[in-house]
């Protein structure tokens, strides 16, 4: 037997076990460093794209901010954000436009490490919702030696500013009126009382709705004192906010319907602070047909405006007070102190005798009798307002014409007849109607026929007569349009409709006569018509910028 040979093959058998064991060694490291490599690149890829996502998430609400402070302007009756036409990122006025709802922010933008080493590369593209002006999805594609990653996240941008609402209300809401047979076409926010938090402010157990939509031609005689593109709106950006409180739902209650959303419903301490049940709609979500649900969610929400209160509003900040600002930027202001009705602003002017006379008695009665507190400026432009009468004493048509801000101190006025408005102020046809209390008398408004914009002179909402009562407005009249505010209560009787938006400490409603009280179960609307800024009266409550919500509705990575 030849044991060398045997040797030697034993040697070679030795040898290729150990080259296989050395090359399986080797081959499991490289597969580990390609594991690893891959890993590497693919989380390199992933924080590339957040990175990206990061990024233009706070460029976007940090232009959405910008914009609305530098007043942004346009939209429609419906669903609506300033950045809904495109973005100035670099803020120098010119808007980079959407193109079949997208615009992509960056192209292949680099990513580097605290050394300044390149890690990756992102793309970033906004795409804006085709329906749902407030709606954006950010798309952030990263990519790193060859791996890819996507991540992208959907916003709701708004504004929470008073305006911006059918009804925005205080404090005074806490004692449960908004409901019955209320019907709200638009956003509702209620500040509510902070000393109780268990007080109910929506306590529906009747026909209360709040609806995301408005079709003006279900309404006798008005969409044609309406711009075409306000005469109707599918979708409003409703959203129920209450800060202090809770709301129940009962009954055939309908918050939302369930092919047409609210956007949300956010509630003092949250799903606790929703009771009830109603019948039939959204049963999985308590009744309440919304996108969202949750607790309030404003860290910094708007306070109620009260005239003795500063308002940080473009045309007020240099003001101490909202009441300051209104009798110092007054076109014609009129106090009646001691009985007596004198012109305070402007100084050394003549009204005519019809003017200071019919407010002698502490009631200014706009019903058939023209009443004249008109002045001609140096310009030749005409300043104050005018009320005249066409018609026998018991039907026919007023006509009041308001030249500027107008302020009435120490009186309460009264709108008898159905009235025709026509407002200007400079170029823009809009103004302000405040009605004041002094001394402890006036400020109340009644308006016992309709209000509403002459349309041959300019539709609504683009010729709006804004209306600031320092304590109660009562709507008798079947209709009005104008957005309103009131200290105390505003009142508005069963089945009447007030068209614009409503500020007040407290809403309600109530049955005809001249109650004194609220009556839940009384029918009534409030129509969220939007007035674009540029066509708000600039003394009306709002605040600089507004009250941007930037809201992340979902977060998907890919």
């Amino acid at each position: 037997m030849n044991r060398k040979g045997i040797a030697l093959v034993a040697t070679l058998a030795l040898m290729v076990v150990i080259a296989l064991l050395v090359f399986g060694t080797f081959f499991t490291t490289q597969i580990e460093l390609w594991t690893t490599r891959n890993d590497t690149t693919s989380v390199q890829a992933f924080y590339a794209a957040e990175a990206g996502l990061q990024k233009y998430k706070a460029a976007l609400f940090q232009q959405y901010v910008w914009r609305e402070q530098q007043g942004g302007t346009g939209g429609g009756g419906g669903c609506f954000t300033s950045l809904a036409r495109g973005l100035d990122l670099d803020r120098d006025g010119t808007i980079t436009p959407f193109v079949n709802n997208r615009l992509v922010l960056a192209q292949n933008e680099v990513v580097t490490d605290a050394n300044g080493n390149p890690v990756g590369r992102y793309t970033a593209t906004l795409y804006k919702d085709a329906q749902d002006g407030q709606l954006f999805t950010l798309v952030s594609e990263g990519t790193s030696g060859g791996a890819k990653a996507r991540v992208q996240a959907t916003f709701r941008i708004s504004n929470t500013d008073y305006l911006e609402q059918a009804i925005f209300a205080g404090s005074g809401q806490a004692n449960k009126w908004l409901n019955g047979g209320a019907t709200i076409r638009g956003g509702v926010y209620v500040v509510g009382s902070p000393n109780n938090l268990d007080q109910y402010v929506i306590e529906a157990n009747g026909n209360f709705a709040l609806y995301n939509w408005y079709d003006l031609n279900t309404y006798s005689g008005i969409a044609n004192r309406v711009e075409p593109s306000y005469q109707r709106a599918q979708d409003l950006c409703a959203s129920l906010r209450v800060q202090y409180g809770k709301i129940s739902v009962g009954g055939s209650t309908q918050i939302g319907e369930p092919n047409n959303k609210v956007k949300g419903v956010f509630v003092g301490r949250g799903a606790q602070d929703i009771t009830g049940q109603n019948v039939g709609v959204c049963q999985n979500n308590k009744g309440v047909c919304t996108e969202a649900m949750g607790g309030f969610d404003l860290s910094n929400p708007p306070p109620f405006p009260t005239l003795d209160a500063k308002l940080d509003s473009d045309a007020c900040s240099a003001h101490s007070t909202w009441r300051d600002c209104l009798q110092t930027k007054a076109a014609l202001r009129i106090q009646r102190l001691g009985n007596v009705p004198s012109v305070a602003r402007p100084l050394g002017i003549t009204l005519p005798p019809s003017c200071l006379g019919a407010m002698q008695s502490g009631t200014l009665t706009l019903d058939t009798q023209s009443v004249d507190c008109t002045f001609t400026r140096l310009d030749g432009s005409r300043g104050g307002f005018r009320y005249t009468y066409a018609g026998n004493n018991r039907s026919g048509q007023g006509l009041l014409e308001v030249f500027g801000d107008v302020v009435l101190e120490g009186v309460n006025v009264v709108l008898k007849k159905p009235t025709d408005y026509r407002v200007q102020s400079g170029s823009a046809r809009s103004a302000t109607l405040a009605v004041l209390q002094l001394g402890g008398n006036g400020g109340n408004l009644d308006i016992n026929a309709n209000l509403l914009p002459d349309a041959t002179f300019g539709s609504f909402p683009g010729h709006v007569l804004g209306l600031v009562v320092e304590k109660d407005l009562y709507q008798r009249g079947q209709y009005v349009m104008a957005p309103v505010y009131a200290g105390g209560t505003f009142r508005v009787v069963k089945d009447n409709v007030l068209f614009g938006s409503v500020i007040a400490n407290q809403f309600c409603t109530t049955s005809a006569g001249n109650q004194t009280s609220c009556n839940a179960g009384q029918k009534a609307e409030v129509v969220y018509i939007r007035i674009p800024k540029e066509n708000r009266p600039v003394l009306l409550p709002s605040l600089r910028g507004g009250k941007p919500v930037f809201q992340v509705l979902s977060y998907e990575r890919r």
